[in-house]
């Protein structure tokens, strides 16, 4: 791995600002094929609905899902970006394979899966595998005994995380009945009440029989569907327990992260701890980013975003469908999937 001391600030502005459009389009989905006829299936309110989601205990699945994204991000400058930043950026557009399979909360694998190329996370009880045929590296830790690992994210994982949620800032309505993947579903409308927010709506489809979510999809406040993903086959049974057993191929490299829970423990990052302000769909994180020099790639890729400045100060924006980001002069980093001027507020709340 890199150093800290390596990484420019266009490395950390970009991975800050793409993070956050990777959490929106983990809680993202497709438009639900049309059905020649919608199934016929028993009425629940919204409420209900989503109690089921909430109580849903399935004990293991394996799916394939088509993630896409469209979020209107600007180009490079020429001669701006290295591999890893390209990388990042490859994932926010164009379409992608993720498959996954669980089995239980202690195993589970999720790919995403490019051509012949492949980069996995994968647990299995204390063991976790993160894995990239590309480059052909593999990366092991192992889970202290006390701690019961987390669901893996995946994509049923993060909109059924999203829905249990939700609080007073969403309306949520039924909008009828469908299919994904052949499968019945009921399908949600989920829409913001910040007017501020650039999230229009975001529309989820669950399973009819186990109300596991299957797809869903975000629509921009202007109404263009940004990001999404949907399942095209998913199968309920456990899967089998090769699935999880990883081992690396000779000659890959291989590099261990023991995770016991005593020790030394990790450096934290410098900077102050992040801020946020706001609730809901209208939260805005401000990050102050440790002091570091730049680089004449950095400093072309801040020049080539618009500036814009205010009693917060001055800075460039950068703006996409569905998330807005502003790097001040000073080296604060305001995001969140809002219009400007709300981060422009939270940048003059000190």
């Amino acid at each position: 791995m890199k150093a800290e001391s390596r990484r420019s600030v266009r490395t950390r502005a970009w991975a800050l600002v793409l993070a956050g459009a990777l959490a929106l389009a983990g809680i993202a989905g497709l438009s639900v094929r049309a059905a020649s006829a919608d199934p016929t299936l028993p009425p629940l309110t919204p409420a209900e609905l989503l109690g089921k989601v909430a109580a849903a205990d399935v004990p293991g699945l394996s799916a394939t899902f088509e993630q896409r994204s469209d979020l209107g991000l600007p180009a490079l400058p020429a001669g701006v970006g290295d591999d890893e930043t390209a990388s990042m950026l490859s994932l926010l557009t164009g379409t992608h394979t993720v498959r996954v399979w669980t089995a239980g909360d202690q195993k589970s694998k999720v790919a995403l899966v490019d051509g012949a190329t492949e980069s996995a996370l994968i647990r299995n009880g204390s063991d976790v595998w993160a894995w990239s045929s590309e480059k052909q590296e593999a990366v092991h830790s192992t889970l202290p005994a006390t701690k019961r690992p987390s669901p893996t994210v995946s994509p049923t994982e993060a909109i059924r995380t999203l829905l249990t949620k939700l609080d007073g800032t969403t309306d949520v309505t039924t909008s009828g009945t469908g299919y994904v993947a052949g499968r019945a579903v009921y399908q949600l409308i989920l829409t913001p009440r910040a007017t501020e927010s650039l999230v229009g709506q975001v529309r989820v489809s669950i399973d009819a029989e186990h109300f596991v979510p299957l797809a869903a999809k975000v629509l921009a406040s202007d109404g263009q569907e940004a990001v999404g993903v949907q399942a095209t086959g998913i199968d309920f049974a456990v899967p089998n327990d090769s699935i999880f057993a990883f081992q690396p191929p000779a000659g890959v490299t291989v590099t261990a992260r023991a995770s016991s829970g005593k020790g030394e423990k990790a450096e934290k990052p410098k900077g102050e701890a992040p801020k946020t302000f706001g609730t809901g769909w209208a939260t805005v994180t401000v990050v102050t980013m440790p002091t570091t020099g730049t680089d004449q790639q950095a400093k072309a890729l801040l020049d080539s975003l618009p500036a814009v400045s205010g009693s917060w100060g001055k800075g460039r924006l950068l703006s996409t469908t569905l998330l807005t980001a502003v790097i001040t002069d000073d080296g604060r980093v305001a995001v969140g999937a809002v219009v400007p001027d709300a981060l422009y507020r939270a940048l003059g709340s000190r």
